[in-house]
């Protein structure tokens, strides 16, 4: 498999992980002019390839993903609650596994969260962003 393969492939994993979230009306892995709350956007942030000390022939990605989880509900609790809900979903499903069915070395899950308001007649916004390292040899 190619590096851009296994590239597509992990984007492709952290998908299918977020839409197994129960709830969750909403996945992509590129801007969409539809939204649908709550959405799961999985976003590819930055990342490097640096030679391995263990083989010339291989490489080390480290891959910086971002689920990016957007929820707007009219009761501000209710979208607060269920952002958390859904990170921590997430996290769980990336910590039962951290080598993505055997894909990649590990992954690293993180979180910071920040709250965004939306025009009040459609209700209160919450966004909360889970950074997700990836690291593999390739």
């Amino acid at each position: 498999m190619s590096v851009e393969e296994l590239f597509n492939t992990v984007e492709e994993r952290l998908k299918t992980i977020a839409e197994g979230v129960p709830g969750v009306r909403q996945v992509s892995v590129a801007e969409t002019e539809s939204f649908h709350s709550p959405r799961v956007f999985v976003w590819v942030r930055n990342g490097e390839s640096v030679d391995s000390t263990i083989t010339g022939r291989r490489r080390l990605h480290r891959w910086r993903f971002e689920y990016v989880i957007d929820v707007i509900h009219p009761d501000p609790q209710k979208a607060y609650s269920e952002v958390k809900r859904i990170h921590w979903s997430l996290y769980g499903k990336l910590m039962e596994d951290r080598t993505l069915g055997g894909l990649v070395d590990r992954v690293e899950p993180s979180a910071e969260f920040y709250r965004e308001e939306v025009p009040a007649e459609r209700g209160y916004g919450h966004r909360w962003v889970m950074r997700v390292e990836v690291v593999v040899e390739a």
